[in-house]
């Protein structure tokens, strides 16, 4: 693999702009997890997004060029995902994020658990690397890569670091993206009907724009809205000065309103909204 400070870390920005121009969640995680695998030599990838339980909760993963979820292959495996052995002892237990293998937690054990020995004759893997989400977030989320061969080096836990707040970036978006995908979706009041319009994506709205939309509405400031995006102020204002013109609005006042006329905010979204001359 090669060392995150080259090809790597110019195959993350590529990732990037790929999950910012997506409309689509599901081929995010699918793209996500295709990159995982190839800079970290996996062959399967475990989203985990719920409590580990081992009777509890879905399964989502990935196998390596299949281009699409995978279905894990017995209910023994799903069970002992779900559980999360060594992950869920140790990250539910501690505040510690960085990406650890199997074996670092448990050492030889590993080798003899019953996870390693059922995951090793359903998927045909022999390590496991914890990659969770940074962050104080409970329940833990993040991902398991498995891979057969040789362990995961020093130069994989390097890259699984760096790559941390990417992913932390593609959860959101994510999230955005499901929020939105929903005829009358919007905020808070998730599930109400849209009022016949236009939506976002027949103004020509991208999905980051439409979460500057969303966030305008809430009535945060350029700078929060930007922490909350993880972006630059500069980005948030290309933004919004994208949102303002295919609203054909002035300012954020006019924006919000003319969202919310058609359809695409909730009737109460501008209620916080700053006065027109009002910069942030």
């Amino acid at each position: 693999m090669s060392d995150p400070a080259g090809n790597d870390y110019a195959r993350m920005l590529e990732l990037a702009v790929c999950l910012l121009e997506t409309r689509d969640p599901d081929h995010l995680w699918c793209a996500v997890a295709e990159e995982l695998m190839r800079a970290l030599g996996g062959e399967v990838v475990v989203g985990k997004d719920c409590e580990w339980a081992a009777d509890d909760g879905p399964v989502r993963a990935w196998r390596r060029g299949a281009g699409s979820a995978a279905d894990v292959p017995s209910r023994q495996a799903a069970r002992l995902i779900r559980e999360g052995y060594p992950f869920a002892g140790h990250y539910g237990t501690v505040q510690d994020r960085a990406p650890r293998t199997a074996a670092q937690l448990t050492g030889a054990g590993w080798r003899n658990s019953e996870t390693a020995s059922v995951l090793g004759q359903c998927l045909g893997t022999e390590h496991m690397l914890g990659l969770p989400l940074p962050g104080r977030s409970n329940p833990v989320r993040g991902f398991l890569i498995h891979r057969a061969g040789p362990d995961f080096d020093e130069r994989a836990l390097r890259y699984a670091t760096a790559v941390q707040p990417l992913l932390r970036a593609a959860a959101a978006q994510h999230e955005l993206l499901t929020g939105y995908a929903a005829p009358g979706v919007a905020g808070p009041n998730r599930g109400a009907e849209r009022p016949s319009g236009a939506g976002t994506s027949d103004l020509g709205l991208t999905p980051r724009e439409t979460a500057v939309l969303r966030l305008l509405a809430e009535g945060l400031p350029a700078q929060a809205i930007g922490r909350r995006l993880h972006v630059s102020v500069r980005t948030v204002h290309k933004h919004l000065q994208s949102v303002y013109r295919k609203l054909d609005a002035p300012d954020r006042l006019s924006a919000v309103l003319n969202a919310q006329r058609l359809g695409l905010l909730a009737p109460d979204a501008p209620r916080n909204v700053p006065a027109p001359a009002y910069n942030g």
